[in-house]
């Protein structure tokens, strides 16, 4: 891996990430239905990631 690719940061990706912890956190807190915004989010940043075919 050179050095701008790993420089470079996917900031959707990262925001997306963290609101996906939060939904977690809200699993374990308040309600297990929460899991459900984290798996969304999930399959949002895999397509992000993973480019749109």
């Amino acid at each position: 891996m050179s050095k701008e690719t790993s420089k470079k940061m996917n900031k959707k990706v990262v925001f997306l990430s963290l609101i996906a912890l939060g939904f977690l956190a809200l699993t374990f807190f308040v309600d297990w239905i929460f899991i459900i915004g984290a798996v969304i989010i999930m399959i949002i940043n895999q397509r992000e990631l993973l480019g749109k075919k």
